[in-house]
């Protein structure tokens, strides 16, 4: 509580500096046709956090239809991407870029689809790569560099792989999307059914890493991370998530062997302690109050800012 109101009055005495910036390339448009736009927040450092907004996926023409208009359209107010992990990482520091999201096909498209006699874009692909281009320099020179995003952000970074490992060892943080290896094993079954058409609509052209294998390969998982020789890994994934699918005992041994390999990670058993997040249970965290609790003496923040600064615990997994 203490730190909490420590930081709310740093918040209010420091306000952000955000600036709202349009994208530059003529691809990297919201769904709705719009130029999409992200929020730049200046630090005092050479120190950088690219964080990726979630907001689930239109895996359908109804599900377009019936999603909000601002996960279709450019974010117009920088105030927008003042999640709790982004006001966290100002206040220490760090530029912070906010990746909205606006084309509702997990931010890795570079598709359209006509629904209703209007091109919808599916373009997130050309946003993330027009951003990686804006700021490949600072990115290349960073003194520390992070990776984050919740939910169909987390997506966004193993969809994105290939952009990201092109830097010095980054850190990543993975917030409610971690494919352990028992959620894997039962979505490489998901080949009948609805399945072709949603991959289909979601996916269509998949970009080049992700081409000539199964779909959820390119999840967030500790196999894609150590195939492309990514280490610096922290994953958030509770018990209770609604994405995490099968035998709920093999999920927590595949949670604490991929927290054991990388000496980081959260995961508890947000159902059981009816802790909500963004869905229930316990499905982002980053962006949620969440972010603050303390679990036997350590909340997600303690735990994030050792794992930066290489001190202190970096993981809590009590998840039964």
């Amino acid at each position: 509580m203490i730190k909490l109101l420590s930081f709310l009055f740093l918040l209010f005495c420091f306000p952000l500096n955000a600036k709202l910036i349009e994208t530059q390339s003529p691809k990297a448009l919201c769904s709705n046709g719009e130029q999409a736009t992200f929020t730049f927040f200046e630090g005092k450092s050479n120190n950088w956090l690219m964080y990726i907004q979630g907001g689930g996926v239109a895996a359908n023409e109804d599900q377009y239809r019936s999603r909000n208009k601002g996960l279709k359209s450019p974010a117009v107010d920088p105030e927008r991407g003042k999640t709790h992990l982004v006001e966290d990482f100002v206040q220490n520091g760090f530029n912070v870029i906010f990746v909205p999201y606006c084309t509702n096909d997990i931010h890795q498209g570079t598709h359209t689809h006509l629904i209703d006699g209007n091109e919808v874009y599916f373009h997130g692909r050309y946003i993330i790569e027009d951003i990686f281009a804006q700021f490949d320099d600072k990115f290349s020179n960073a003194d520390k560099l992070v990776f984050a995003g919740y939910s169909a952000g987390s997506l966004a970074l193993g969809l994105n792989i290939d952009l990201i490992k092109k830097y010095n060892n980054p850190y990543l943080i993975a917030d409610s999307w971690w494919l352990d290896k028992e959620s894997h094993n039962v979505r490489l079954q998901w080949n009948e059914g609805p399945w072709p058409k949603i991959v289909k609509f979601v996916y269509n052209d998949r970009v080049d890493h992700c081409k000539d294998s199964h779909w959820s390969n390119c999840f967030p998982s500790r196999m894609l991370f150590e195939r492309n020789n990514l280490n610096k890994i922290f994953f958030i994934w509770n018990i209770g998530d609604p994405y995490i699918k099968g035998d709920l005992n093999k999920v927590r041994q595949s949670i604490k062997e991929d927290s054991n390999f990388y000496n980081a990670g959260f995961s508890i058993n947000a159902e059981k302690r009816k802790l909500k997040g963004n869905v229930e249970w316990g499905h982002v965290m980053t962006a949620t109050d969440l972010y603050y609790e303390k679990f036997d003496g350590n909340s997600l923040q303690d735990l994030i800012w050792n794992w930066i600064n290489g001190s202190g615990p970096t993981k809590y997994i009590n998840n039964n």
